[in-house]
């Protein structure tokens, strides 16, 4: 498995000949959209251009997933699930924002995608199941603080945590800094360009962060 970071909530995960992008966001964000062919798309909010750009998916032939339900397309299992995002916003709510279990090349995913809760409820938990990445916001403001993700990251104990939705240079949104994070959660972890891996490899880590550098 490899995975790569546009930016904010938007990976590149691909498995083999699959490829699955997550949260492809708009012009609108100020960074330049990511454009991929891809087999698969998770969408984590319908209504946000920041979540929500399928123009960038690179052809018709993508399957695009944008809410509560199960999906197994081309041999990957996904279960999105109902959370809480921005109250504030009109544009990201609790009917808008979803958070997925992922199943690829036998490692299970969480994507928290722009999730906005304190902490995660027994029904999400539960419907999640175990972890191996985990891809979780930190940088407040819009989607979960840094002590919020850290306490979404105690309930779930995974493998591997990847932190989305920090500072980025360019980016319009507002957004705490990696540091405030990685300080919460008492890490540290420089960037690198992208992340290769095994299921083998798993089983020695334990919330190991992973850092990405963005490609945009």
């Amino acid at each position: 498995m490899v995975i790569t970071w546009f930016g904010l909530s938007s990976f590149k995960i691909s498995s083999g000949n699959l490829t699955l992008v997550t949260d492809p966001f708009s012009k609108d964000v100020g960074l330049t959209p990511p454009r991929v062919q891809t087999d698969i798309a998770v969408i984590s909010n319908v209504n946000n251009p920041a979540y929500n750009n399928r123009e960038s998916l690179g052809g018709d032939e993508t399957f695009v997933v944008d809410g509560p339900g199960e999906y197994d397309v081309k041999g990957l299992f996904m279960r999105g699930i109902p959370a809480s995002g921005d109250e504030t916003s009109k544009t990201n709510g609790f009917d808008y924002t979803t958070i997925y279990s992922i199943r690829m090349e036998d490692i299970k995913i969480g994507f928290l995608g722009s999730i906005k809760q304190k902490e995660l409820t027994d029904s999400q938990l539960e419907d999640l199941g175990e972890v191996d990445i985990l891809f979780v916001p930190v940088g407040g403001h819009g989607v979960s603080s840094a002590e919020q993700a850290v306490t979404m990251v105690n309930q779930i104990e995974p493998h591997i945590v990847i932190p989305t939705h920090f500072w980025q240079k360019g980016v319009k949104m507002q957004s705490d800094k990696i540091e405030s994070f990685l300080k919460e959660i008492g890490s540290k972890a420089a960037p690198m360009e992208k992340l290769t891996l095994k299921k083998s490899e798993l089983a020695e880590k334990e919330n190991e962060i992973i850092v990405l550098a963005s490609q945009r």
